[in-house]
């Protein structure tokens, strides 16, 4: 793991809303709640939806396209788009990455890249 800049400041997340970043190539969605900062995969497991185009509520972010909603501090998966009660459903659990911010500016700690391609 390292921690990778994502040029987005504290001061410009909403609070409570979804926000688009691109890390190191990569779609992370970050979502703030007061001076907490969750980053999650971009792209929804269950069919790459994108997850900064969604919404979120009491804690969880629902996916735009067909609906499947993951908690948003364990990416655990609340509810599958086929009504399937988790962890049985057709979607698994969107993966997490710890934030934290440094001089202001959200940084996240993404899987290193592996080499071998």
């Amino acid at each position: 793991m390292a921690w990778q800049r994502t040029g987005v400041r504290l001061s410009d997340l909403p609070d409570g809303a979804p926000y688009g970043a691109t890390v190191e190539g990569r779609p992370v969605v970050l979502v703030r709640f007061g001076s907490d900062v969750h980053a999650l995969d971009g792209a929804c497991p269950h069919l790459g939806g994108d997850l900064a185009e969604g919404t979120v509520e009491r804690g969880t972010i629902t996916c735009p396209l067909h609906g499947a909603s993951f908690d948003v501090a364990t990416g655990a998966v609340r509810s599958d788009p086929f009504g399937v009660a988790p962890p049985e459903g057709g979607t698994g659990p969107v993966p997490t990455f710890l934030a934290r911010v440094a001089d202001g500016e959200v940084e996240v700690d993404l899987p290193a890249a592996d080499p071998a391609g």
